[in-house]
C-alpha cells in the first residue's frame, strides 16, 4: 500500500512539475474606440483572392495559413459573422505569425568565494554566479480592419515560449482561442 501511494505522490508530483514548467500563452487586444461592431456582419480574409500567374510564398507559409484560418473560422461563426467574398464584407481579417530567439541572464541564488593567489599576495572576492538561457518566443497576431475604411478596428495578439515539442495545430487553434475571447460577439439588429 505505501508503494502504491509513494508512486501515485510521485505521478503527482512529476504532473504538477511538468505543468509549472509549461509555458503559458500571454494574450493581450486592443480595438478602436471609434469601431461600432453592431455594423460588422461579415468577414474576408486579406490576400484571398490572388492576381492570376502570382507566385505563392513558401508552402511553410501556406500550412500556416490554413491552420490559422481553420481555428479562426469557427471561432468567428460562433460570434455571429459570416464569412463571404472580400467585395461583399464588412471587415477584412489578416494574421501575421513570426518567432525570436531571445536570451536571459538570470542571477544564481548564492555566491561563489573565490581566492585568487598572487606572487606575493593573493585575494579574496565573491561573485553571483549567473545563467544564460536562450529560448525562442512564438507570437501570433490577428488584425480586422473596417473594408470600407480601411482602418484597423481590433488587433489581438499571443505570444508563448516554443519549444520543439509544441504541435503547431493544436498550439495555433489554443493561441487563437485565446486572442478571440474578448473579440465582440454580433449583435443582432
Amino acid at each position: 500500500m505505501r508503494g502504491r501511494l509513494a508512486a501515485i505522490a510521485l505521478a503527482a508530483g512529476a504532473c504538477g512539475l511538468a505543468l509549472a514548467c509549461a509555458s503559458p500563452i500571454e494574450t493581450a487586444h486592443d480595438q478602436s474606440p471609434a469601431a461600432d461592431f453592431s455594423r460588422y456582419a461579415t468577414y474576408a480574409w486579406i490576400g484571398e483572392l490572388e492576381p492570376e500567374g502570382a507566385s505563392r510564398e513558401r508552402s511553410a507559409r501556406r500550412v500556416d495559413e490554413a491552420m490559422v484560418r481553420r481555428a479562426v473560422d469557427p471561432q468567428l461563426a460562433a460570434r455571429g459573422y459570416r464569412l463571404v467574398a472580400p467585395d461583399a464584407a464588412d471587415l477584412l481579417v489578416g494574421f501575421d505569425i513570426g518567432s525570436e530567439k531571445k536570451v536571459v541572464q538570470e542571477q544564481v541564488p548564492g555566491r561563489a568565494t573565490v581566492y585568487t593567489g598572487g606572487y606575493s599576495h593573493g585575494g579574496w572576492y565573491r561573485s553571483a554566479p549567473v545563467r544564460t538561457r536562450t529560448y525562442t518566443e512564438g507570437t501570433l497576431s490577428l488584425e480586422f480592419f473596417a473594408r470600407e475604411s480601411h482602418e484597423a478596428v481590433w488587433v489581438g495578439w499571443a505570444s508563448k515560449r516554443i519549444s520543439g515539442s509544441d504541435e503547431p495545430e493544436p498550439l495555433i487553434q489554443a493561441a487563437v482561442a485565446r486572442i478571440l475571447e474578448d473579440f465582440p460577439a454580433r449583435t443582432r439588429p
